[in-house]
């Protein structure tokens, strides 16, 4: 009884720490449900990408494409991802 409850918990566990940094919820808790402690410490690394990519925008070190919303460089003149052209500025 208590080992369902300890992965149950773990669950639940997985699915907060998955919401909370921009991830799937219910996917963090079946993560969670079917490997216990381990998918809590795999949830813990999934997920960073959208907070480093917000990171990224606001230090300048990358730009969005105005067609397809893909990070480039913020010099590129042709997005790498849809080949949209970027307006030269002075």
């Amino acid at each position: 009884m208590e080992f369902v409850l300890i992965w149950i918990v773990c669950g639940i566990v997985g699915a907060m720490i998955a919401s909370s940094r921009g991830g799937s919820g219910p996917g963090g808790f079946f993560l969670g449900l079917l490997l216990g402690p381990l998918g809590v410490i795999i949830t813990l690394f999934m997920g960073g990408e959208k907070e480093m990519a917000a990171k990224q925008l606001a230090a300048g070190e990358k730009k969005k494409c105005p067609r397809c919303a893909e990070l480039v460089q913020p010099d590129a003149l042709i997005c790498k991802h849809c080949s949209h052209e970027f307006e030269v500025t002075a």
